[in-house]
């Protein structure tokens, strides 16, 4: 046999592995996609009649104004921890990534309490206010990528802006922003991705978008058909913002000439100092510090032994670890056999790859319909024992899961892999370390700070993620967001806070781990 068939052979596991993870995972989301060459016309007349108009007005809406605001919010805090000295910046620079534990619907409920009784609760139930709730939760992802990039911006071209006599703050807008604006725009879309999605806070702040009419049509009318119509409409919007970010990002790599210096940051006068560290303070205070103080009171109020509204702390904790961990762990080992298997495929494997990725471009309530169909297929195709279904079961839960978050997994392990050096690969190949063998031995050992981060992040998407599990779960599993929704639905926002505080620890350790990882040299992926 030659040499050229043997590599071809030892290479097949990988393709038919490669491929039947992405024929998975892209399944419920073109299923979904075809449905849009066939709409009901009946369907949409019957929404275009009644909410569909205020439903695209409010999601525009709020895409705007929380976007704005993690953009302004998220590029200007990462300007001022990367570029500038002052009092505890480089711990307080980390702490900035903290408001990732903490779910858009907890900080909007808790919010809407403390804001009511100043201002009343129809002032404070709006847009603005639920803007204003989920900005402080979302804008994380902009921090992230916007510092990363600024670090990497080196000092020749700031000084060079300089010395053409720029002060501080067009340098900033004419040279350092220019060149993170890829990592911004990638940073902004997750943000966009993520109010596409919500329907814990929109539903408190009685905000009508189209992932709120998905689940209202669904559960108030049972119709899975105009929940399917609807989800497409929310699938084109989720569409329009992925073409809009690859614009933004399109031809917008600027590279400065000459031997690159990492940037250093500069110490700021007293005052500045003083008012910079003012900044961060109330950033963290109003994302994390209020949040955290008003659910530890209630609490204390209602102690730990609060009626719920549907069994207790264990019961929940333990449906939300066992449904997020077996996601997690499923997307982190398929995500990794992508990652190992594309990279080296040309543009076939790079297609494979996107095409894997498609459910995290998609709103929640876009891959739970999604899903529903393709189990429902699968439950009339496959022989199944008596009584066993897909549908509303864990399993089912577990899919979309994995669906919506494995390019989480993939991509932040593809990262940790590009910073292997080729030639170390090399080397192994030639003593004769067969595909596997090297993958485990060399690429990912050198990529585990990547893979833990992968992990941080999908532990963090998990456990508080909301439209998969309240559609899809088996009667009788509940988890935490499940909860929070439930108690908060009924305004008993005492009950709401035992499950928030644990969804918060879980965040906070994952978090936690996130920030070794990044420390240790990990990327952030889009």
């Amino acid at each position: 046999m030659s040499t050229l068939s043997t590599a071809r052979l030892r290479a097949l596991p990988g393709w038919v592995a490669t491929s039947a993870i992405t024929a998975l995972v892209a399944t419920p989301v073109l299923v979904l996609a075809a449905s849009v060459l066939d709409p009901s016309v009946e369907v949409w007349v019957r929404l275009w009649e009644t909410r569909l108009p205020g439903m695209i007005r409010d999601t525009v809406a709020l895409l705007v104004l929380v976007l704005g605001g993690s953009l302004v919010l998220g590029t200007g805090l990462a300007w001022l921890v990367a570029a500038h000295r002052f009092p505890g910046r480089r711990v307080l620079g980390w702490l900035l990534v903290t408001p990732l534990a903490v779910p858009g619907y907890v900080a909007g409920f808790v919010w809407l309490d403390t804001l009511s009784a100043p201002l009343g609760i129809r002032a404070v139930r709006s847009l603005w206010v639920g803007a204003l709730a989920l900005t402080l939760t979302l804008y994380p992802y902009v921090y992230l990528f916007a510092r990363a990039a600024f670090r990497d911006v080196g000092t020749a071209a700031l000084d060079a802006s300089r010395t053409l006599g720029n002060g501080p703050l067009r340098t900033f807008l004419r040279v350092a922003l220019p060149m993170a604006r890829p990592a911004i725009a990638a940073g902004g879309a997750l943000v966009a991705m993520e109010v596409l999605t919500d329907i814990g806070t929109v539903r408190l702040f009685n905000i009508g978008t189209l992932a709120d009419g998905v689940l209202r049509v669904w559960f108030g009318t049972g119709d899975r058909q105009a929940a399917a119509e609807l989800a497409t409409a929310l699938l084109a919007a989720a569409v329009l913002l992925i073409a809009s970010e690859r614009i933004l990002r399109r031809g917008a790599g600027f590279t400065a000439g000459g031997a690159q210096r990492p940037l250093v940051p500069q110490q700021l006068p007293p005052r500045r100092a003083a008012a910079a560290l003012a900044t961060v303070l109330t950033v963290l205070g109003l994302a994390v510090g209020v949040p955290l103080i008003r659910l530890v009171g209630w609490v204390g109020e209602v102690g730990t032994g609060a009626a719920t509204v549907a069994g207790g702390l264990g019961h929940h904790v333990t449906s939300t670890v066992t449904i997020a961990g077996i996601a997690g762990l499923l997307c982190l080992v398929a995500g990794t056999v992508l990652a190992l298997n594309v990279r080296h495929r040309g543009r076939t494997g790079r297609l494979l790859g996107r095409v894997a990725s498609l459910g995290y471009a998609m709103p929640g309530p876009v891959v739970a319909v999604g899903a529903v169909i393709t189990l429902a297929a699968l439950d009339r195709a496959l022989p199944l024992p008596s009584g066993v279904v897909l549908v509303g079961s864990v399993a089912g839960v577990v899919f979309a899961l994995v669906v919506r978050y494995l390019a989480v997994g993939y991509q932040g392990v593809d990262a940790g892999l590009d910073r292997v050096p080729v030639e170390t690969v090399d080397s192994a190949r030639v003593l004769g370390a067969g595909p596997l063998r090297t993958a485990l031995t060399v690429e990912l050992p050198q990529a585990r700070y990547a893979v833990l981060a992968a992990a941080a992040l999908l532990a963090i998407d998990t456990v508080k993620e909301l439209p998969i599990t309240l559609l899809l779960r088996p009667f009788g599993v509940d988890t935490l967001a499940v909860w929070v929704w439930q108690a908060t639905s009924e305004s008993l926002w005492a009950q709401a806070a035992l499950p928030s505080l644990a969804m918060v620890a879980v965040g906070m350790t994952a978090v936690g781990a996130l920030l070794v990882a990044l420390e240790r040299g990990a990327e952030v992926v889009s």
